[in-house]
């Protein structure tokens, strides 16, 4: 017994040690890696504040790409070097999310070809933004590194055309409007900062000759796509990009045990226990809303009248940011009165104009804090109405109505995306889950939060507020559908269309951005159901693990801790003994 009580030790000491050696080396691992991934990506860089190479432009040409091939082989086969086995269960996580990021850029030159193809890649726009955003730089020095990274900006654009081989018209369009929507970063308000700056006259001189050969290259690209979409006997690509590619991209982007078609079948699934639900909502309303008319036979027509009335109730075009920040103000103590996370009160969340050079896609977005400033800035970025036909805007206001509006606002920032883009600059235990974020997870979390925070008394159980909310899950899992349906079933716009109107009820103007978004995205779409369904599911799975330890605040201030590593990763994390 004691020979065998000594043989235990000894090997509990040599596992021990070889578990803090490999600790060591991937630690090491991980520092060079981020900083030569970085270097390789410098607009990734930018786009963290990661604070190096800014000056940095990459050429699209076909040396990069082979680079980047190359970069990505190299780095995985240094990463398998390291045992797994012998890390801890988060480094686990940060080890699988390297793997999964170098095997998708590898996947993406060699078999996907997506620089071949979709001309909206090529755009130095959010570059220059996020360059003069940086809040941990003096405006001198944002300015000089801009300077220096728009000298190349002639090569940049002119190695984009070469490298596209028939691209799809889808694509070009996008690029165009983006591009276009680019050229105001460049105008009075960067001429207003060079002249408040202190930089010499020769570095003031140097950027606006910089800034000029931009908006030149810009202006030829522009023309230049413009010109293939004039030829009527060009051959363009299809958007669509079958369900080979779907259901690979669907891996890589997703990081999921479901396989898309699973997820595709319990999003109609889905939708059949949400009409469901609405009909009971909707039936009760009826007298309320619609009382004197005469009351459809049909469930679903039954429902869209009513939502029809209750959309009428929002917002005019010109109280909609006075509103979204009363929200946000509101949903702020709605938090902290029921204990619901550790609300960090001192990260600001900012409702802005939706930059010109991010429009075309969407009505609102999010822009995450950087994860290497100090200092923390959320963005809820909300399109232009007063900028559209009266007619889009109002559709886009009926839309978006005085219940749905709340919902939005919870979905991109409070608790949504705002909120845990803080917690993945601030908390996130490793920068590896912070910077590497994962589409499902992101998405997923601002899903799960609109059910969460309902769940818990927003909107004081009003039935409007659950039949809205039914409406705008309805859009999540037809999100999965119309994403599938496009490209793997070769589904029509007429096809999309009905199931949009006829089914989750949108508006007109929320009908051609969802087709149009889902022509110029793939997978993307199945993010919010997909992450959701996952989310839901660990809820679940880890208050049984901790029963009568147990909390809300608990589950979310852990699950939040992992930064935006894929849910698949944390649900091991969370639940393992």
């Amino acid at each position: 017994m004691k020979k065998l009580l000594i043989l235990v030790a000894v090997c509990w000491v040599a596992h021990s040690n070889a578990q803090t050696t490999t600790q060591k080396s991937f630690d090491s691992f991980k520092e060079k890696f981020i900083d030569a991934y970085w270097k390789q990506n410098t607009a990734g860089a930018i786009s963290m504040g990661y604070g190096k190479y800014y000056e940095h432009l990459q050429i699209p040409d076909a040396a990069y790409f082979a680079s980047t091939v190359s970069f990505s082989k190299q780095w995985l086969s240094s990463l398998h070097t390291i045992e797994l086995k012998n890390l801890s269960q988060d480094d686990k996580i940060s080890y699988n999310i390297i793997e999964n990021q170098l095997k998708k850029a590898i996947w993406e030159v060699e078999v996907f070809k997506i620089h071949h193809w979709d001309a909206s890649r090529y755009n130095i726009g959010g570059s220059a933004f996020n360059i003069i955003s940086q809040t941990d730089l003096s405006l001198d020095e944002r300015l000089k590194m801009l300077s220096r990274r728009l000298q190349y900006a002639g090569k940049y654009y002119a190695a984009a055309l070469s490298t596209l081989s028939q691209p799809t018209k889808e694509h070009i369009e996008l690029a165009i409007k983006q591009n276009e929507g680019s050229l105001s970063i460049f105008g009075n308000s960067l001429t207003d900062s060079i002249n408040v700056s202190h930089l010499t006259t020769t570095d003031k001189n140097a950027l606006q000759q910089h800034i000029g050969l931009t908006v030149g290259a810009i202006n030829n690209y522009i023309a230049a796509l413009k010109k293939i979409l004039a030829q009527r006997s060009y051959s363009f690509r299809s958007f669509r990009i079958g369900e080979k590619l779907f259901n690979e991209k669907f891996q890589y982007d997703m990081v999921t045990d479901y396989t898309a078609k699973e997820i595709y079948r319990k999003a109609i699934a889905a939708k059949r226990t949400y009409h469901k639900e609405m009909y009971g909502i909707a039936n009760k309303l009826w007298i309320k809303y619609c009382d004197g008319m005469l009351k459809p036979s049909d469930s679903l027509l039954l429902i869209k009248t009513v939502i029809d009335k209750i959309s009428l109730s929002h917002v005019p075009v010109a109280e909609i940011f006075n509103t979204i920040n009363k929200q946000l103000s509101d949903l702020k103590q709605f938090i902290i009165k029921k204990e619901l996370f550790d609300f960090d009160t001192s990260a600001p969340v900012i409702v802005r104009l939706m930059p010109a050079f991010a429009r075309g896609v969407a009505m609102a977005s999010a822009n995450f804090p950087l994860p290497y400033q100090k200092k923390s800035i959320a963005y809820y970025n909300v399109a232009d109405l007063s900028a559209m036909p009266a007619e889009k805007a109002e559709s886009q206001l009926r839309e978006n109505n005085d219940y749905i509006l709340q919902i939005l606002t919870i979905h991109e920032a409070m608790p949504g995306h705002c909120m845990q883009g803080v917690y993945n600059s601030k908390k996130s235990s490793d920068i590896v889950k912070a910077v590497f974020r994962n589409g499902a997870m992101s998405e997923g979390w601002a899903v799960y939060c609109e059910r969460m925070m309902l769940e818990n008394g927003w909107g004081n159980d009003a039935p409007e507020m659950w039949l809205m909310f039914y409406k705008w899950s309805l859009r999540e899992c037809c999100n999965v559908i119309i994403d599938y349906d496009i490209h793997c079933l070769n589904h029509s716009k007429m096809d999309v269309i009905n199931l949009l109107k006829n089914e989750a009820f949108q508006e007109e103007a929320q009908l051609e951005e969802k087709y149009h978004r889902a022509t110029v995205s793939q997978v993307q779409l199945c993010s919010y159901f997909t992450g959701a369904t996952e989310i839901l599911a660990l809820r679940a799975a880890y208050q049984k693990k901790m029963g009568s330890k147990y909390t809300l605040k608990g589950f979310h201030e852990r699950f939040l801790g992992y930064g935006t590593a894929p849910v698949k990763f944390i649900r091991r994390a969370m639940l393992e003994k």
